[in-house]
Order: structure tokens, then C-alpha cells, then sequence
């Protein structure tokens, strides 16, 4: 009965510790992809604005920025 109740403890506090684990991963991983995605937004824009700088001002009056 001894050896039941320490398998059964030892399989409950494995499946806690895990729990927890993938929580805290899973949390890093959506804030890791969320400022990701937001790298990238601001890179391209950052592009867009540099390729408008390069452009006259009469060619700019045309152009649609996304705003």
C-alpha cells in the first residue's frame, strides 16, 4: 500500500510540475510571436517611409500610405 500511495504522489507531482512548466512556456512562446509580428509591422512601415523619402513630391500626392 506504501509503494501505491508513493507512485500515485510521485505521478501526481510529475503531471503539477509539468503543468506549471508549459504554462510559463506557453506564455513566453504568445509574448515571443506577439512582439514578433509587431517587429515586422514596424519594419515594413519603417521601409515604406524610407522608399517615400526617396520619391518626389509630386509622385507622393498619388501614392496611398495605408493610413
Amino acid at each position: 500500500m506504501d509503494i501505491t500511495n508513493y507512485l500515485i504522489g510521485l505521478l501526481t507531482g510529475v503531471s503539477v510540475t509539468t503543468f506549471f512548466i508549459g504554462k510559463e512556456w506557453y506564455k513566453y512562446y504568445t509574448k515571443y510571436t506577439i512582439q514578433q509580428k509587431q517587429l515586422d509591422r514596424v519594419l515594413k512601415l519603417n521601409d515604406k517611409i524610407k522608399k517615400l523619402k526617396n520619391y518626389s513630391p509630386a509622385e507622393t500626392s498619388n501614392m496611398n500610405v495605408g493610413v
